[in-house]
């Protein structure tokens, strides 16, 4: 079986197994995510532009993904996602987690990936329609731009090393 290239958000939604329904909401709700346990669709405003449907769906899949509507949050390091055994770790993770969650917020979290997602995967059309709509969001985007930019080197060398180890495996 061939999966589908994920070439949206809306296919990597669908790579999640959840459906996009586009509906009427109210002119200050963006969207959510079905409240069910087990979340089967993404809910977005109709309304809305092209640009901000896609955030709203990349924002609401970072919530699917990340488990933030649990009451043990899904942390992207994995250290920080463990239960130990050690009481004195316990503690130490537990207030980690309590620093972590002040810096960074679920919400903040989520626009963090959708503003990610229109910066390295939708094109500039989107990002750019986005930023004109909401000012407010340009830090935003700069520091995920320069997060962005300072991984790349990072992100380069591995898929170097990685070519250099498969071509040496090959022969």
């Amino acid at each position: 079986m061939n999966p589908q290239p994920i070439r949206t958000i809306f296919d990597l939604a669908a790579f999640y197994g959840l459906s996009i329904e586009l509906l009427a909401l109210p002119a200050n709700n963006a969207g959510y995510l079905d409240p069910h346990d087990d979340p089967q669709y993404i809910a977005v405003n109709s309304n809305l532009p092209q640009c901000e449907q896609v955030f709203t769906v990349a924002h609401e899949l970072c919530h699917y993904v990340s488990d933030h509507k649990r009451h043990r949050r899904i942390y992207p390091k994995r250290f920080l996602n463990q239960q130990y055994k050690s009481r004195l770790a316990r503690l130490f993770l537990r207030y980690l987690r309590l620093i972590l969650n002040r810096i960074l917020p679920a919400e903040l979290e989520a626009d963090m990936f959708a503003m990610s997602w229109l910066i390295q995967f939708d094109g500039g059309k989107n990002l750019k329609e986005f930023l004109d709509r909401h000012p407010e969001k340009f830090w935003l985007c700069m520091f995920v731009s320069a997060d962005a930019f300072v991984r790349l080197p990072y992100r380069l060398i591995k898929v170097l090393f990685t070519k250099l180890l498969f071509a040496q495996t090959k022969s």
